[in-house]
């Protein structure tokens, strides 16, 4: 039997972040640039952070060559600002389902990392909050590439390094919540399992072709995948 890897989503997959890094993010381009890219569910879910925040700039009308540094400026607040904001609020939460399938998958024996669109930076202080980030032996982030399409094979590079193990795409399971998710497995051709968290988003989550849709992902057997 050949090893599988699963890489786990953060947001709407592992955990909830409610809506304090997109208030935060909103909140500091305000800040610097004065008009406000008005950051919704769509314009953050599944995409990466060097996306939303280049999409948000262009958005508000920010000329192309000032949108690289008007990036590093916000990431840099950002980061500094994320921890305190997020720590002290009651809104974000762990999903339970995606830490039983996590522990399924460890009871296994298989391996297991993050593949978020997050900056590294970031997820660090989302899943600190619930004692998670330690968990996780290795990740790929939205500062290794801002294509989440991109990020299956490097986190097949980065199993290689930290792991010392080899993994085919057809071995690699990426476990998300969004159609972007879905579409990042197929372009790679690895297996997807997407957890439908908002019930109006079923039907788009099942055109997107993942390997499987669940409600609940208790609903998931680790050993159909092996």
């Amino acid at each position: 039997m050949r090893n599988k890897l699963f890489l786990f989503d953060i947001d709407g997959t592992l955990i909830s972040p409610g809506n304090v890094a997109r208030k935060l993010l909103d909140k500091i381009i305000v800040r610097n640039f004065g008009q406000s890219p008005n950051l919704t569910y769509d314009d953050v879910a599944g995409s990466t952070d060097p996306l939303i925040v280049e999409k948000a700039l262009v958005k508000i009308g920010i000329a192309d060559g000032e949108i690289s540094n008007g990036a590093k400026t916000i990431f840099d607040q950002y980061q500094k600002e994320l921890a305190p904001v997020y720590n002290n609020s009651d809104l974000p939460f762990v999903y339970d389902d995606c830490v039983h399938l996590l522990n399924s998958v460890k009871q296994a024996g298989l391996s297991y990392g993050l593949l978020s669109g997050n900056i590294k930076a970031t997820a660090k202080i989302k899943l600190d909050k619930f004692n998670l980030w330690d968990v996780f032996p290795f990740g790929v982030f939205g500062d290794d590439a801002a294509m989440r399409s991109d990020l299956p094979w490097l986190a097949r590079e980065k199993a290689w390094d930290v792991l010392e193990k080899s993994f085919r795409f057809e071995d690699i399971i990426i476990v998300g919540d969004t159609v972007q998710d879905a579409i990042a497995a197929n372009k790679n051709q690895t297996k997807s399992i997407i957890v439908c968290r908002k019930h109006q988003r079923r039907n788009e989550l099942e055109n997107s072709n993942p390997t499987i849709v669940v409600d609940d992902l208790n609903e998931v057997d680790v050993n159909s995948f092996i």
